[in-house]
């Protein structure tokens, strides 16, 4: 029996057998979680071998909010952000095990994002059964049922059950206190799982929810995040860094630090830049040589010499989590090199007094990053929806010689509506080209553009070395010219030869993913689910056709030179 002597401190008292089963039945009622705290529990660990769970400082840290908010009378609700190998989830399922099993009347939920996963963390649940069966009979409740999907309890009615994430309405199949959810930047469709769970759990005091994760780029979880994070929610985030970990640290030999030879340095880390780095987390977070130490080891034996994936598998904060993990297409050095600016103006243009003119307006569909400078050039690129559901509608302003993003629209507009935007841009911008992507609802936008303004990208076909245009209306995005547009805007953001300047059209690069099929085999390249993508596309086309229609100096009546220095200055050249 555990906690024997806990229970036998009273002077000149030696307490029976019977009662410490009374008083430990008495203690695990009052408060279930003390088959946790009180190490009642056993794990199997890595080398096989069956101990006590005794807790680490990041559960603990966990234990203590989920006490804090069980004393507050509070429903327990945890986003918890994670690095790897914490023991977090087994914590969870300890929790969840004693709740469950100490309660008359209890249905939890443990969900993984795959089955194998889930499987896992069940076996944990019943390895704490049988164990506590077999050290401490008389805490241990009859089990009714066990099998793959269910650990059922008799005479208390209480039962623990296995789903997976891919089964989007399995939460919704019982009212449920307790729920676990692992790995939630993985589930498949987090947002649909969410709006089923939530309707299952009551709001009330006890009841607990709690997602833990290592990251997984900026998805749906990101999303729940920052909502924690804003107080807009009364989730709570927890992030743990990865030099909570106790065992974490590796001692110096004869006062040196682990040997750097084996990390992948490269034109944007160098030894002297990581040492430097190094120095800035031991001063931001207190580290010891012996922390740093271990971070040089992991990184070299871990993480093959690669400090990104570190970072990714071991972030320090939150943000680094986030900007360091998921299968991003871009390349993620260069992105984060990108910055996103204010919009100079949010408005409309409108055609009176015989010429176009802007104006400002609060909600207004239009963004401008650049005004229109005389003798600048300028790509209108669209991709049209049919402003039903979810998929917006997209336009993007390229400035054909600097390469930067000068205008965007997003949102939901019908294939007329972004017509009649593509017409105010182009004429707005120096009559500007405009491209709009002529598949589906792109044809009638390209019909309506070339009826009403004329100057329409057309495909450019080489023939006998000849470069020819051919009839065909705006650009044809498909199995030949995907791949070369995005490679082309990648090498672009990697090189830093452009200039995204939208915090939309960033945000859409970061969440442009690589998905692949569950043999690891890449299925497709785009927009997370849950996302758009129209900004990256229509920017992804431009770096196409400002190939194909360069940039061409020309010289007009006017002082260029004045108009070339107030572009150079940021000073409209014309008052819109």
């Amino acid at each position: 029996m555990n906690g024997a002597t806990d229970l036998g401190k009273c002077s000149g008292f030696l307490p029976t057998d019977k009662d410490i089963i009374e008083a430990e039945q008495l203690l695990v009622q009052e408060n279930p979680v003390f088959l946790v705290e009180k190490e009642f529990l056993f794990i199997k660990t890595k080398d096989g071998q069956l101990v006590k769970l005794v807790l680490n400082s990041t559960q603990k840290k966990l234990l203590k909010k989920i006490n804090e908010l069980r004393k507050a009378n509070k429903p327990i609700r945890i986003w918890v952000l994670k690095y790897r190998q914490g023991g977090i989830s087994t914590f969870i399922e300890a929790i969840i095990y004693a709740l469950t099993s100490q309660q008359a009347n209890r249905n939890a939920l443990i969900m993984a994002d795959e089955k194998d996963k889930s499987d896992y963390l069940f076996q944990m649940s019943k390895l704490y059964h049988d164990e506590l069966n077999r050290t401490d009979p008389h805490l241990t409740p009859t089990l009714k049922k066990s099998n793959a999907k269910v650990l059922e309890f008799d005479a208390i009615h209480s039962q623990i059950i296995i789903e997976t994430a891919e089964n989007l309405d399995a939460a919704r199949a019982y009212t449920y206190q307790y729920c676990h959810l692992s790995e939630c930047s993985r589930f498949r469709d987090l947002k649909t799982v969410m709006g089923g769970l939530m309707q299952s759990v009551p709001m009330l005091p006890g009841t607990m929810v709690i997602g833990e994760t290592t990251a997984n780029g900026m998805n749906a979880f990101y999303d729940e995040w920052q909502r924690a994070k804003e107080g807009k929610s009364d989730w709570v985030p927890m992030f743990f860094p990865w030099f909570e970990m106790e065992e974490y640290k590796l001692p110096l030999q004869d006062g040196k630090l682990y040997p750097i030879d084996g990390i992948n340095f490269g034109s944007d880390v160098t030894q002297q830049t990581f040492e430097q780095q190094e120095q800035a987390l031991k001063n931001e977070f207190g580290l010891s040589d012996e922390q740093l130490n271990w971070r040089r080891w992991a990184i070299v034996n871990n993480c093959n010499g690669d400090i990104a994936l570190f970072d990714q598998e071991y972030p320090a904060t939150d943000d680094v989590a986030f900007r360091t993990s998921g299968d991003m297409f871009f390349d993620r050095q260069g992105l984060d090199k990108q910055v996103a600016k204010r919009p100079l103006a949010i408005g409309e243009i409108f055609f009176q007094n015989l010429k176009w003119e802007w104006r400002d307006m609060p909600h207004g569909r239009i963004e401008i990053f650049e005004r229109p400078f005389e003798n600048e050039q300028y790509l209108i690129i669209s991709d049209a929806s049919e402003a039903v559901g979810a998929d917006e509608a997209s336009i993007l302003v390229l400035n054909k010689r600097t390469n930067t993003t000068a205008a965007i629209v997003a949102g939901q507009h019908t294939p007329e509506e972004l017509a009649q935007l593509d017409i105010a841009l182009g004429n707005f911008y120096n009559k500007g080209m405009i491209v709009p992507e002529n598949k589906g609802y792109g044809y009638m936008v390209c019909q309506l553009v070339f009826q009403n303004y004329g100057n329409v990208y057309r495909k450019i076909v080489n023939k006998d070395g000849i470069d020819t245009l051919t009839d065909e209306l705006g650009f044809n995005t498909n199995a030949v010219t995907r791949p070369q547009m995005l490679a082309q805007m990648n090498e672009e953001i990697k090189h830093n030869s452009t200039f995204l300047n939208s915090s939309k059209l960033i945000s859409q690069c970061r969440t442009f993913v690589i998905k692949k099929d569950k043999d690891g085999k890449v299925s497709k390249i785009e927009a997370q689910a849950g996302y758009q993508d129209g900004l990256v596309i229509c920017r992804a086309i431009g770096s196409i056709v400002r190939n194909q229609y360069p940039y061409k100096q020309s010289f007009s009546s006017s002082n260029t030179r004045s108009a070339q220095r107030a572009h150079e200055l940021k000073q409209p050249a014309f008052k819109f």
